[in-house]
Protein backbone atom coordinates (compact mmCIF):
# COMPACT_ATOMS: atom_id res chain seq x y z
CA UNK A 1 0.00 0.00 0.00
CA UNK A 2 1.67 3.49 -0.93
CA UNK A 3 0.52 6.59 0.71
CA UNK A 4 0.11 9.85 -0.79
CA UNK A 5 0.64 12.92 1.83
CA UNK A 6 0.15 16.25 0.98
CA UNK A 7 2.54 19.07 -0.21
CA UNK A 8 3.02 19.78 3.45
CA UNK A 9 3.17 16.40 4.36
CA UNK A 10 -0.11 16.32 6.19
CA UNK A 11 -1.90 13.10 6.38
CA UNK A 12 -5.51 12.91 6.61
CA UNK A 13 -7.11 9.54 7.02
CA UNK A 14 -6.93 7.73 10.23
CA UNK A 15 -6.22 4.34 8.46
CA UNK A 16 -3.18 5.56 6.52
CA UNK A 17 -1.81 7.06 9.53
CA UNK A 18 -2.26 3.23 11.17
CA UNK A 19 -0.40 1.72 8.07
CA UNK A 20 2.52 4.21 8.42
CA UNK A 21 2.41 3.76 12.39
CA UNK A 22 1.93 -0.79 12.21
CA UNK A 23 3.63 -1.43 9.07
CA UNK A 24 6.38 0.74 8.66
CA UNK A 25 7.14 2.16 11.94
CA UNK A 26 6.76 5.89 10.78
CA UNK A 27 5.20 8.34 14.30
CA UNK A 28 3.84 10.70 12.64
CA UNK A 29 3.24 14.04 14.77
CA UNK A 30 -0.04 15.90 15.48
CA UNK A 31 -0.16 19.01 12.55
CA UNK A 32 -3.96 19.88 13.54
CA UNK A 33 -5.18 22.57 16.07
CA UNK A 34 -6.98 20.90 18.67
CA UNK A 35 -8.39 22.48 22.63
CA UNK A 36 -5.97 21.82 25.51
CA UNK A 37 -8.87 20.28 27.20
CA UNK A 38 -9.67 17.44 24.17
CA UNK A 39 -10.44 14.19 25.32
CA UNK A 40 -8.44 12.88 22.17
CA UNK A 41 -5.00 11.45 22.74
CA UNK A 42 -2.47 13.68 20.00
CA UNK A 43 -1.70 10.54 17.85
CA UNK A 44 -5.47 10.27 17.52
CA UNK A 45 -6.08 13.91 16.45
CA UNK A 46 -6.11 14.47 12.48
CA UNK A 47 -4.53 15.63 10.59
CA UNK A 48 -1.02 14.09 10.93
CA UNK A 49 2.31 15.59 10.12
CA UNK A 50 5.61 13.97 8.41
CA UNK A 51 8.81 15.43 8.58
CA UNK A 52 10.72 15.61 6.14
CA UNK A 53 13.00 12.81 7.16
CA UNK A 54 10.40 10.77 7.55
CA UNK A 55 9.00 11.87 3.67
CA UNK A 56 12.69 10.96 2.72
CA UNK A 57 12.32 7.31 3.80
CA UNK A 58 9.03 6.93 2.94
CA UNK A 59 10.00 8.11 -0.97
CA UNK A 60 13.19 6.13 -0.75
CA UNK A 61 11.52 2.83 0.42
CA UNK A 62 8.33 3.23 -1.76
CA UNK A 63 5.66 3.29 0.64
CA UNK A 64 5.23 6.71 0.20
CA UNK A 65 4.61 9.54 -2.04
CA UNK A 66 3.80 13.38 -1.67
CA UNK A 67 1.60 15.70 -3.99
CA UNK A 68 3.46 18.17 -6.06
CA UNK A 69 2.84 21.62 -5.34
CA UNK A 70 0.59 22.80 -8.27
CA UNK A 71 2.07 26.51 -10.25
CA UNK A 72 0.47 30.13 -8.68
CA UNK A 73 -2.20 30.79 -11.91
CA UNK A 74 -2.01 34.82 -11.90
CA UNK A 75 -5.69 36.46 -11.98
CA UNK A 76 -4.30 38.80 -14.85
CA UNK A 77 -2.05 37.00 -17.15
CA UNK A 78 -0.13 39.89 -19.39
CA UNK A 79 -1.08 40.28 -22.77
CA UNK A 80 0.92 38.60 -25.35
CA UNK A 81 1.77 42.17 -27.38
CA UNK A 82 2.93 43.59 -23.36
CA UNK A 83 5.49 40.22 -23.25
CA UNK A 84 6.99 41.06 -26.85
CA UNK A 85 7.89 44.59 -25.95
CA UNK A 86 9.29 43.59 -22.76
CA UNK A 87 11.28 40.73 -24.16
CA UNK A 88 12.62 43.01 -26.91
CA UNK A 89 13.71 45.80 -24.73
CA UNK A 90 15.32 43.41 -22.28
CA UNK A 91 17.67 41.97 -25.31
CA UNK A 92 18.19 45.15 -26.56
CA UNK A 93 19.19 46.38 -22.92
CA UNK A 94 21.81 43.64 -22.47
CA UNK A 95 23.38 44.10 -25.94
CA UNK A 96 24.66 47.16 -24.93
CA UNK A 97 26.40 45.98 -21.71
CA UNK A 98 27.35 42.09 -22.54
CA UNK A 99 29.52 42.19 -26.32
CA UNK A 100 28.94 39.35 -27.94
CA UNK A 101 31.22 36.15 -26.42
CA UNK A 102 34.38 34.93 -28.72
CA UNK A 103 34.06 31.98 -29.74
CA UNK A 104 37.15 29.28 -29.56
CA UNK A 105 37.99 27.03 -32.77
CA UNK A 106 36.51 23.30 -31.58
CA UNK A 107 39.90 21.57 -30.33
CA UNK A 108 41.72 24.56 -29.88
CA UNK A 109 43.69 24.76 -26.06
CA UNK A 110 41.43 27.67 -25.59
CA UNK A 111 38.14 25.46 -26.23
CA UNK A 112 39.83 22.59 -23.81
CA UNK A 113 40.00 24.99 -20.89
CA UNK A 114 36.97 26.49 -21.20
CA UNK A 115 35.01 22.91 -21.41
CA UNK A 116 37.28 21.79 -17.91
CA UNK A 117 36.31 25.10 -16.15
CA UNK A 118 32.95 25.00 -16.80
CA UNK A 119 30.93 24.05 -14.26
CA UNK A 120 27.76 22.55 -16.11
CA UNK A 121 30.23 19.79 -17.21
CA UNK A 122 30.26 18.24 -14.96
CA UNK A 123 28.43 14.40 -14.71
CA UNK A 124 24.74 15.30 -14.32
CA UNK A 125 23.89 12.12 -13.01
CA UNK A 126 25.79 12.74 -9.68
CA UNK A 127 23.04 12.61 -7.22
CA UNK A 128 22.15 15.59 -4.54
CA UNK A 129 23.92 14.95 -1.25
CA UNK A 130 21.57 13.88 1.24
CA UNK A 131 21.15 15.77 4.71
CA UNK A 132 22.98 14.14 7.35
CA UNK A 133 19.79 14.30 9.79
CA UNK A 134 17.92 12.42 6.81
CA UNK A 135 21.24 10.09 6.58
CA UNK A 136 20.52 9.20 10.05
CA UNK A 137 17.37 9.01 10.90
CA UNK A 138 16.85 6.52 7.34
CA UNK A 139 19.99 4.75 9.54
CA UNK A 140 18.08 4.04 12.45
CA UNK A 141 14.97 3.04 10.81
CA UNK A 142 16.84 0.77 8.60
CA UNK A 143 17.83 -0.99 12.08
CA UNK A 144 14.67 -1.35 13.44
CA UNK A 145 13.56 1.40 16.15
CA UNK A 146 10.71 3.58 16.00
CA UNK A 147 11.99 7.38 16.12
CA UNK A 148 10.15 10.08 17.19
CA UNK A 149 11.47 14.09 18.23
CA UNK A 150 14.29 14.27 20.68
CA UNK A 151 13.45 18.47 21.03
CA UNK A 152 12.08 16.99 24.56
CA UNK A 153 15.56 16.43 25.73
CA UNK A 154 17.38 18.73 23.33
CA UNK A 155 18.30 16.15 21.09
CA UNK A 156 17.94 15.42 17.19
CA UNK A 157 15.01 12.28 17.74
CA UNK A 158 14.44 9.92 20.41
CA UNK A 159 14.69 5.85 19.42
CA UNK A 160 12.56 3.26 21.23
CA UNK A 161 12.59 -0.78 20.62
CA UNK A 162 8.91 -0.64 20.44
CA UNK A 163 5.65 1.40 19.78
CA UNK A 164 5.98 4.65 21.69
CA UNK A 165 2.68 3.85 23.33
CA UNK A 166 4.10 0.75 25.10
CA UNK A 167 7.84 1.65 26.10
CA UNK A 168 10.19 4.41 26.92
CA UNK A 169 12.46 5.98 24.40
CA UNK A 170 15.99 3.86 24.90
CA UNK A 171 18.31 7.10 23.98
CA UNK A 172 18.66 10.16 22.57
CA UNK A 173 20.35 10.69 19.11
CA UNK A 174 22.75 13.78 18.68
CA UNK A 175 23.36 14.65 14.84
CA UNK A 176 26.94 16.14 14.83
CA UNK A 177 28.46 17.79 12.34
CA UNK A 178 31.72 17.40 13.26
CA UNK A 179 33.02 14.31 15.11
CA UNK A 180 35.81 16.44 17.29
CA UNK A 181 34.00 17.58 20.84
CA UNK A 182 34.94 19.59 23.69
CA UNK A 183 35.54 17.69 27.37
CA UNK A 184 32.85 20.17 27.97
CA UNK A 185 30.48 18.39 25.48
CA UNK A 186 31.34 15.24 26.90
CA UNK A 187 30.57 16.07 30.15
CA UNK A 188 27.45 17.60 29.36
CA UNK A 189 26.36 15.14 27.18
CA UNK A 190 27.25 13.08 30.42
CA UNK A 191 25.11 14.64 32.67
CA UNK A 192 22.26 14.74 30.38
CA UNK A 193 22.27 10.84 30.22
CA UNK A 194 22.41 11.17 34.21
CA UNK A 195 19.20 13.22 34.51
CA UNK A 196 17.09 11.38 32.04
CA UNK A 197 18.14 8.37 32.42
CA UNK A 198 18.61 7.42 28.84
CA UNK A 199 21.70 6.79 26.68
CA UNK A 200 23.27 9.73 24.78
CA UNK A 201 24.43 8.74 21.24
CA UNK A 202 26.58 11.09 19.20
CA UNK A 203 26.03 10.33 15.44
CA UNK A 204 28.68 11.30 12.92
CA UNK A 205 30.46 11.16 9.65
CA UNK A 206 33.98 8.79 10.47
CA UNK A 207 36.95 9.53 8.20
CA UNK A 208 35.51 7.27 5.86
CA UNK A 209 32.50 9.09 5.55
CA UNK A 210 30.52 6.81 6.95
CA UNK A 211 27.73 6.76 9.55
CA UNK A 212 29.32 6.11 13.32
CA UNK A 213 27.33 6.36 16.51
CA UNK A 214 29.62 6.89 19.88
CA UNK A 215 26.83 5.69 22.65
CA UNK A 216 27.48 7.83 26.31
CA UNK A 217 25.81 6.33 29.28
CA UNK A 218 26.27 6.77 33.17
CA UNK A 219 27.41 4.00 35.05
CA UNK A 220 25.71 4.74 38.12
CA UNK A 221 22.62 4.93 37.08
CA UNK A 222 22.47 1.89 33.97
CA UNK A 223 23.82 -1.63 34.55
CA UNK A 224 25.57 -3.28 31.40
CA UNK A 225 23.19 -6.38 32.07
CA UNK A 226 19.85 -3.68 31.96
CA UNK A 227 21.30 -1.67 29.24
CA UNK A 228 19.05 -1.45 25.93
CA UNK A 229 19.80 -1.88 22.77
CA UNK A 230 21.30 1.05 20.92
CA UNK A 231 22.19 1.99 17.21
CA UNK A 232 25.20 0.47 15.42
CA UNK A 233 27.62 2.20 12.64
CA UNK A 234 28.40 1.52 9.19
CA UNK A 235 31.67 0.34 7.93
Amino acid sequence: MVICACVDGKVWTAAEVQELRETHRIVCGSGGICRHNSNKASEHRLPMQLTPAQLYVGRLHGFLEQDKPTPAVLDEPPTEAATSWWTNAWVALKALFNPAPMTDAPGSPQAKRRKLSDPDAKDSAVAVDVPLHHRVFEDLWSQGFYITSGSKFGGDFLIYNADPVTTHASAIIFVLVSATLSPQDIVGYGRLARAVKKNCVLAYLNQRRCLSYTTLTHTSTTSRADRPRGPHGRT
